[in-house]
């Protein structure tokens, strides 16, 4: 009985979403041309968004509620 009871909780708890942006430093394509010293083009990957094009973020005031509710919350009650 606990168990249909938690997934019953479950099922209530709003899941944080991911929001997703294109990445600023390589403009969504994922590699850049890099210019090094002796002014020869290098393809290398884009370490801010790790080559997807996209910068993937939550937001923290979801995540904050979605740990209160999940761990906390549920303590008091």
């Amino acid at each position: 009985m606990e168990d249909f009871t938690n997934k019953k909780e479950m099922k209530e708890l709003m899941v944080p979403i991911k929001h997703k942006k294109i990445c600023d430093n390589c403009r969504g394509n994922g590699y850049l041309n890099v210019v090094d010293n002796q002014n020869l083009t290098q393809v290398k990957q884009c370490w801010i968004c790790e080559s997807e094009g996209e910068i993937k973020n939550y937001d923290q005031e979801e995540v904050d509620t979605f740990i209160w509710n999940y761990y906390f919350n549920k303590r008091l009650h």
